[in-house]
């Protein structure tokens, strides 16, 4: 059972390369949106959402290295995506 909440991401373990971190968003940030093909810049998204400059700035990122895994609390990438080889999968949820 996969958890549909925004608060909650559900990613494939073996396609993370470790350690996550979390941080703010950047110019030019690019991630791949869960269910989407391509990429599609993190300003962009968070426009496309409504969100104002302030929610802009104070958006969080959890990132795998350089590639971002979560848009935390709004979409989780396609590159981490659970499907029917993943064996082991993390759940994360952000309150």
């Amino acid at each position: 059972h996969i958890p549909k909440q925004r608060n909650t991401a559900c990613l494939d373990i073996e396609k993370l390369q470790l350690p996550l971190t979390l941080r703010n968003i950047q110019n030019g940030d690019r991630f791949a949106p869960f269910g989407m093909r391509g990429t599609k810049l993190i300003s962009d998204y968070l426009t496309d959402l409504k969100l104002n400059l302030f929610e802009k700035e104070r958006q969080l990122l959890l990132m795998d290295g350089d590639e971002i895994a979560w848009v935390v609390n709004r979409r989780s990438s396609e590159l981490y995506r659970v499907d029917e080889t993943t064996r082991r999968v993390i759940v994360l949820t952000w309150t």
